[in-house]
């Protein structure tokens, strides 16, 4: 009886030594096939890293190949972009969107003066370049200051903010509008005959 208990011992360890073998080949087949596939994917990685570079190396969108005075302005704006994209700059998705930014139709109670601010203080906390603040004018400007704008850029050509601010300014800061403006500081004092002082 005892034999018989060693020989189920022994064909029940030799079933289990078949088991063990058997789970060795299969992780040895697994790890064969998963370094195949590490392979595989990383030269898969390398061509699509290739291709891409390929693409970047050999795509020049609308750049003739000899310098031109258009290329040179190009370049200089490139150039001018520059430190608005430092380090410690604002990537241009950080900038306020159009729908952010101040109109200005130059009628009725308009103010330019508060236009011109908003838009200077916009360049101050977001570090945006003249270029950038140019290109929007055509959408701050509405109705008449648009018709303006349009007419101003025709006659003078591109300028930058500073210029814009000169002109929005001499244009709108007319003797109507100055009058405009006392007679309303002047009618907002307090007086003591109009203003009943609490008590």
């Amino acid at each position: 009886m005892e034999d018989l208990s060693i020989f189920k011992m022994n064909d029940q360890l030799k079933t289990l030594q078949d088991h063990v073998l058997k789970i060795v080949e299969n992780t040895n087949q697994f790890a064969i096939h998963l370094a195949k596939s590490d392979s595989e994917r990383q030269k898969l990685k390398n061509e699509i890293i290739a291709s891409v570079e390929q693409i970047h190396k050999n795509h020049e969108p609308h750049m003739p190949r000899h310098s031109t005075p258009l290329t040179e302005e190009k370049l200089s704006v490139k150039e001018s972009l520059t430190p608005f994209l430092g380090e410690n700059a604002y990537s241009a998705r950080d900038i306020p969107k159009i729908e952010e930014w101040p109109t200005f139709s130059g009628e009725g109670e308009y103010n330019h003066i508060e236009f011109i601010r908003t838009i200077d203080m916009l360049q101050e906390d977001f570090n945006i370049p003249d270029e950038i603040i140019v290109g929007k004018l055509h959408c701050l400007f509405t109705r008449t200051a648009k018709k303006w704008y349009y007419k101003m850029r025709i006659d003078h050509g591109k300028h930058d903010w500073s210029w814009w601010k000169s002109e929005v300014i001499t244009k709108w800061a007319n003797n109507s509008w100055r009058f405009k403006i006392e007679n309303a500081f002047e009618n907002d004092i307090f007086t003591s005959e109009k203003d009943k002082p609490l008590t």
